[in-house]
């Protein structure tokens, strides 16, 4: 197959804008469906919902990182992408199969789980998205978008069924079905489409001798990240309520809804940055690493700091007056958001195309089993902030497990001019909060204020004090408004 080669800035911004698009969905539905279905149903949702990720987790089976990284090797050979998806596929079979059997064993087993069984069902056919939808395909040959178009129209199909299913508090079943529609729908288009750049067959010589180690390896850490990630919710429904469960659900929504568009610009460089590493290019490796580092630092920081400080507005605004308890807890996840991402960083653009997913599966062990240790201390008498909490702690242990082998293989040098046009950014998006609070008293010509101000006042300490990757990206924009 003919690999044409594609800007990197041109894939984060189409990946980015097919994050936004599945943002901009939960951020449309949600404010709707916290309101009438209000805290406790909420919490039923995200509850059972934190079960059923455990079982599409085992679906997945680590294959989609794996086949990313490996088919960016073999993706200008059309009959060995053939060969190589066939088998991942295949593979992919046999997980799911396993999947669907443990969650009917676990359904059955724990009394608990049994007056969920409605939601568990219509949430687990999640299950089968990961077999279908062969996004690791359209991220190895880069059709950025396909899956941009295709996003759309499944989540407006989605966002219709919404308003036309759910209507009361008695509703959350068809809730949970419209999210599973908006997040697993669109792969049904993604199997149809996948024949337009290879052909994808079950097959019984599945090379396991080669692909299965990596992929294990790959799985344990997907599964331990999900544990850290997910057994909040679990253990916080075990050793408290749905209300607690409603609100802490809440925070962590706006907290993933923001990590997955920063990581949109991190991920869809992987397949270039594995493939410059399989053909030698170690300098292209080096510079496109760097160069993302310093963008997503640049988008990370000030989020973080804008969340902080408008956390009380963000959760009026997605959950209304009702969730307000969710706020502290969104504090501290803003906080968590960015040692998160750091360690994403290390993981997608720095120890995956390094085949160093043994690094990636102990520090994320590492930071499950200090995070569920701390659930079982802490969530008792703190809730949702002792979950939050635990999560910021999980996330700093990972981070700083990881840089202490990621300084060994790539130098990240950064002028002191980019470090301080950020701190200096990031001081004036606390100034202008501090100052909006006292000026504007309106609630949302507050918001509206403290956003926009601190946009200017953020790009002006950047562009003021000659920032490198701002000042690029800057004249990009220039050049082609003048084109």
């Amino acid at each position: 197959m003919r690999n044409k080669e594609k800007s990197i800035g041109v894939n984060a911004f189409l990946n980015g804008l097919k994050t936004i698009l599945s943002v901009i969905f939960p951020l449309i539905t949600y404010p709707y469906a916290a309101r009438v279905l209000q805290v406790e149903n909420m919490g039923k949702v995200d509850f059972s919902n934190s079960v059923v990720s455990y079982f599409v987790l085992i679906a997945g089976l680590g294959i989609s990182t794996y086949a990313i990284r490996e088919g960016a090797k073999v993706r200008d050979n059309r009959d060995d992408l053939d060969k190589f998806s066939s088998e991942m596929f295949s593979i992919n079979i046999i997980s799911v199969l396993i999947s669907i059997l443990a969650l009917i064993i676990v359904i059955v087993l724990v009394p608990k789980f049994h007056s969920y069984i409605p939601l568990i069902f219509v949430q687990s056919f999640a299950i089968f998205g990961n077999l279908i939808g062969v996004t690791w395909l359209y991220s190895i040959v880069e059709d950025y978008v396909y899956i941009t178009v295709r996003s759309l129209v499944v989540h407006v199909v989605a966002l219709v069924l919404l308003f036309l299913f759910v209507h009361g508090e008695s509703d959350y079943v068809f809730y949970a079905a419209t999210t599973v529609i908006a997040n697993v729908g669109a792969n049904i288009f993604n199997f149809i489409h996948a024949k337009k750049y290879v052909r994808i067959r079950l097959i019984t010589k599945l090379n396991l001798k080669k692909h299965i180690k990596p992929i294990l390896i790959i799985f344990a850490s997907a599964v331990t990240t999900t544990i850290y990630v997910n057994s909040d919710k679990t253990i916080l429904g075990f050793l408290s309520d749905e209300f607690h469960v409603g609100l802490y659900s809440t925070s962590v929504n706006v907290y993933t809804v923001l990590k997955s568009c920063i990581a949109a610009v991190i991920l869809v460089a992987l397949p270039r940055l594995s493939n410059y590493l399989a053909t030698g290019h170690k300098k292209e490796y080096e510079k496109t690493a760097i160069d993302i580092f310093k963008m997503f630092m640049m988008i990370l920081l000030p989020v973080m700091v804008g969340l902080f400080v408008t956390a009380d507005a963000v959760i009026e605004i997605i959950a209304g007056s009702s969730y307000a308890e969710a706020a502290t807890s969104l504090r501290i996840l803003s906080i968590s958001l960015v040692f998160s991402m750091i360690a994403t960083y290390y993981t997608n653009a720095v120890l995956l195309p390094m085949n160093q997913e043994a690094i990636v599966l102990k520090g994320t062990a590492l930071s499950a089993i200090l995070n569920i240790v701390l659930n079982f201390i802490l969530i008792g008498v703190f809730k949702q902030n002792g979950a939050a909490f635990t999560t910021l702690l999980a996330e700093l242990l990972m981070c700083i497990y990881q840089y202490f082998y990621v300084r060994k293989v790539l130098r990240i040098k950064i002028s002191l001019r980019y470090i301080t046009s950020l701190l200096v950014g990031c001081l004036g998006i606390v100034a202008v909060s501090i100052v909006c609070d006292i000026v504007f008293r309106s609630f949302i010509i507050n918001l509206i204020m403290k956003i926009t101000i601190s946009i200017l006042v953020y790009a002006s300490a950047l562009l003021g004090l000659k920032n490198d990757m701002a000042y690029s990206m800057f004249n990009d924009v220039i050049q082609k408004i003048k084109k």
